[in-house]
């Protein structure tokens, strides 16, 4: 990913005002490392997403919950989403943060397109407070409507058509979409040519195709 020139922009919500968890390092006296979590009371404006979405190559300050937290697909990328959208968000520091499912994140960063996809990066640790917690809910779909929400958690139900060793591919009356297998989720692939099923995950577009990646083995659900 090239870097990009930066420019802010001013967020379009009124300010609020909640408590951010802010994760810092000190040196103690033994030269160790120590990272400790201040919280910090924050009163700022926040982009919707799905407005950051648009503006490649701005730094924004965006506010989502966390639908999938770092080391669920990479140990360096997660996936948050707010009312409006979701996005992914890309940052080599993401691993040396305690981020949950669920955790309300703030994030400053500049907007990137990687490959088809659209995220917001960072590089510092700063960059980013952890302002709460919730249950992260997906957003049921026709699969057509899901095809163009990428980045987005959502759910979609169907029946399976095609199966192969990492993938398969599921079909209501609208569109067909790949159910995607990331090898890093640890999920296996049980399920057969003509089973209906339930999947949650978020979608991604690889190359020319668009694809939901579940998350854990319970995002994919056999319907009687």
């Amino acid at each position: 990913m090239s870097e990009q020139e930066e420019k802010s922009i001013t967020g379009e919500k009124e300010p609020e005002e909640s408590t951010a968890k802010t994760i810092t390092e000190t040196e103690t006296p033994e030269k160790n490392i120590a990272k400790t979590i201040t919280e910090t009371k924050v009163s700022e404006s926040f982009m919707d997403i799905e407005k950051a979405r648009e503006l490649l190559g701005e730094t924004v300050s965006i506010k989502g919950v966390v639908t999938a937290p770092p080391g669920i697909f990479r140990d360096d990328v997660m996936y948050i989403q707010d009312s409006t959208a979701g996005i992914k968000v890309y940052s080599r520091v993401l691993n040396d943060l305690d981020i949950k499912l669920g955790d309300v994140v703030r994030i400053e960063g500049v907007i990137d397109r990687y490959y088809e996809n659209i995220e917001i990066k960072f590089l510092k640790t700063e960059k980013i407070s952890i302002l709460g917690n919730e249950t992260p809910y997906s957003l049921s779909l026709s699969i057509k409507e899901a095809k163009n929400r990428e980045g987005s958690f959502i759910a979609i139900e169907g029946t399976v058509t095609k199966v192969y060793r990492n993938k398969f591919f599921v079909r209501d009356e609208s569109d067909e979409i790949i159910v995607y297998i990331d090898k890093d989720t640890g999920i296996s692939i049980s399920v057969k040519t003509g089973d209906r099923v339930k999947i949650s995950g978020v979608i991604s577009q690889y190359k020319e195709d668009i694809e939901i990646l579940p998350r854990y083995d319970e995002d994919i659900q056999l319907i009687d």
